[in-house]
């Protein structure tokens, strides 16, 4: 995704390709450099620890934080150790 600084009636701020501001105002352009750095850092593709079994895995941001196999196996969260048993009274 490209951003764009942009100056404002009070300052500096960052826009996305759509032209909406996307960051707080800054008093000064680096700040508004620095912000916009570290958003496209944070946002960018990387390695990261999947959150359900910690194996690592390419991740394609922020938002993906479950490696493929656990995405695809996904369940409760309860495992089926702790999975209750409900029984009806026949």
């Amino acid at each position: 995704m490209s951003y764009s600084i942009v100056t404002t009636r009070h300052g500096w701020s960052v826009e996305n390709a759509a032209r909406e501001r996307v960051s707080p105002v800054f008093a000064t352009r680096g700040a508004a450099i620095e912000w916009a750095a570290k958003r496209i850092e944070r946002t960018a593709p990387q390695d990261r620890s999947c959150l359900a079994c910690q194996r690592p895995f390419r991740s394609a941001g922020i938002h993906d934080r479950l490696c493929p196999h656990c995405e695809h196996h996904q369940d409760d969260g309860l495992g089926d150790v702790q999975r209750p048993t409900i029984r009806s009274r026949a």
